[in-house]
């Protein structure tokens, strides 16, 4: 005879409780700034080839670009402390090799 487990799961009143859906949009919106093919954030560093953005307070992520990245509004250049939001291909170690800057 076959006894059904029960799985241990996050009881409705905390899952839905303010401040543990604060917590979990928190840390999932961590991890989205340091992987994937985008990114969002504040330049902190950039010359030449290297770009460093914060994507949330002390947390930052590594940018790559490369002869054909395009930068709009074309001719723009790209200062510290403008924001920007990069697309392209995610890298092993978390840095991300632009295709497309976009400038605010």
């Amino acid at each position: 005879m076959a006894f059904a487990q029960s799985i241990p799961s996050v009881p409705p009143d905390v899952q839905n409780n303010p401040i543990v859906q604060s917590i979990l949009q928190g840390v999932g919106g961590l991890l989205q700034t340091t992987n994937g093919n985008t990114a969002h954030g504040k330049v902190t560093y950039f010359r030449r080839f290297d770009l460093q953005i914060e994507t949330a307070p002390n947390v930052y992520r590594q940018i790559h670009l490369h002869q054909g990245t395009i930068i709009n509004p074309r001719g723009t250049t790209i200062t510290p402390g403008m924001t920007v939001d990069v697309s392209g291909t995610a890298q092993a170690d978390h840095s991300l090799n632009a295709d497309s800057i976009n400038t605010h």
